[in-house]
């Protein structure tokens, strides 16, 4: 027996599962039971305002709550600039260094990557 082409095989499986998936949504389209109640239809802007006003809200308090103790101390919100380290470098200072290299010439290679700008 010929086995089916790609294409046949493909449609078999989008059909199939598109059969399942179909069956499986029937029973939510069922109306409600009678003893439940019936709500009345929800505005659109009052849902708008709780699910959309109420979390923006909550975002201005959480906001004000981290940044106004340091704006009334008088510091201020912009991240404070780090000092640089050389992590497991030399113990001199940067002026140190750079009065070091000033009597070399262009030929002295003290290792490390002789990287140049």
């Amino acid at each position: 027996m010929k086995s089916p082409s790609p294409i046949t095989r493909a449609l078999l499986v989008t059909g199939t599962a598109a059969a399942l998936v179909s069956g499986l949504a029937l029973p939510a389209g069922a109306e409600a039971p009678e003893g439940w109640s019936n709500p009345e239809k929800v505005d659109p802007l009052h849902a708008l305002l709780v699910l959309g006003g109420i979390p923006l809200a909550l975002f201005i308090l959480i906001g004000l709550a981290v940044y106004l103790p340091s704006v009334l101390r008088g510091e201020g919100v912009a991240p404070a600039q780090a000092e640089d380290h050389w992590l497991g470098g030399s113990d001199k200072t940067a002026g140190e260094l750079q009065s070091a290299q000033a009597g070399r010439t262009e030929t002295d290679e003290t290792g490390g990557g002789s990287g140049s700008w």
